[in-house]
């Protein structure tokens, strides 16, 4: 089966923001939109009321200190929550949060932070994401020993979605497919080629 590649979007601005969703209609089904606060991550991205078109399935990717108050004021707008363990004081609560506003939800972890954080939520939340460089902007060093998680989490469960999140080329994306992951989060290596439909389709095979 092939795994889903979704773009990871990183802006600054409305009009970043429409320019590069410009480029990706019509090619992906669904987009990652990276919120950063400048204080869980270095840089802000996607730090304003955003205005989003329709046409896609937006999963939004928290990295901030207030995940849930932000998510509040979003959550009309978007399908998915990714929520960072890293900044859920009580993953359970933060569960039934996102249950109530009507999302679906994704766990994600942080380079340094284990599996077994995760492992009790599994049969609760819709997916986990790996990260595979250190979260914050675009063109981090990647990880490689993050695909051991994901190997644990697939041992784990083997229908759960996998997300990975972070240097992903071709090489990397077919050596996290092998590790057991089906979703493929990437952001440089789509949005700065020349052809996103080639790019797609190269991350596919």
């Amino acid at each position: 089966m092939k795994p889903l590649i979704v773009p990871a979007i990183i802006a600054e601005s409305q009009e970043e923001l429409d320019s590069m969703l410009e480029r990706l209609k019509g090619e992906v089904d669904r987009v990652m939109l990276d919120v950063m606060d400048g204080e869980f991550v270095p840089n802000r991205s996607l730090d304003f009321d955003l205005n989003l078109p329709e046409g896609f399935e937006y999963e939004v990717h928290m990295m901030a200190f207030d995940p849930l108050e932000r998510l509040a004021k979003m959550a009309e707008k978007i399908d998915i929550a990714i929520l960072h363990v890293e900044t859920l004081t009580d993953i359970r609560a933060a569960i039934k949060h996102v249950r109530e506003l009507g999302l679906k939800l994704t766990l994600a972890l942080n380079p340094r932070t284990g599996v077994d954080v995760v492992e009790p939520y599994l049969d609760e939340v819709d997916g986990v994401l790996v990260m595979t460089v250190d979260p914050g902007a675009y063109g981090g060093r990647y990880i490689p020993e993050a695909l051991d998680k994901v190997r644990r989490i697939r041992e784990m469960d083997g229908k759960i979605p996998i997300e990975v999140d972070g240097g992903m080329d071709v090489e990397n994306s077919r050596a996290a497919r092998g590790a057991g992951a089906n979703v493929i989060a990437s952001g440089s290596f789509i949005l700065k080629s020349g052809d996103v439909a080639q790019a797609v389709a190269a991350l596919s095979r």
